[in-house]
């Protein structure tokens, strides 16, 4: 099932955690780290290619076979992996539980125009997360809903998804 009811705090030290103990063991290569992704970095996972509402096409009528959510979920949490993959493979992008991404919640952060991977590091009460859940009706599951909470807040519908990047 996947990891839900963590914080974004309890995040954020699981991944410095496994960053330390990867690159004792020697199975992280200097230079990298594991993070959350931000939110241009899950948008663009999660889209993989398309331009879409969905990463598999603007009908809903997809959904059913790419995600759990309120239809067909029973309000429970499923087995990773049981859901169609995006085009670039990766699982559950839609549905089953949100997951939190780096970036500080601002509803107008989208709205100056277009950016190049762009991260909201300013502060504010929120963090975002994305994907949508089992509570969730067809229009929070869109690659591009946001929503957001405080980050010590641990909710049973929210979860988490690494990303590997370079240090700077």
């Amino acid at each position: 099932l996947p990891v839900e009811q963590v914080s974004w705090e309890d995040c954020i030290k699981f991944c410095e955690e496994l960053t330390k103990r990867e690159h004792a063991s020697g199975a992280l290569p200097s230079g990298w780290k594991y993070t959350l992704p931000t939110e241009a970095q899950w948008e663009y996972a999660c889209r993989a290619g398309t331009n879409t509402k969905y990463s598999f096409g603007d009908s809903e009528s997809g959904l059913g076979t790419h995600a759990w959510y309120y239809d067909n979920s029973g309000n429970e949490t499923h087995s990773v992996g049981g859901k169609k993959a995006n085009p670039w493979g990766l699982l559950d992008m839609h549905g089953n539980v949100y997951e939190w991404c780096l970036d500080w919640y601002d509803s107008g952060f989208y709205k100056s125009g277009l950016q190049v991977d762009p991260v909201n590091t300013g502060s504010d009460l929120y963090r975002v997360f994305r994907g949508g859940c089992i509570y969730n009706s067809a229009v929070d599951l869109r690659s591009a809903y946001r929503y957001y909470d405080t980050p010590g807040n641990r909710i049973s519908y929210v979860g988490f998804r690494l990303a590997m990047i370079p240090t700077k």
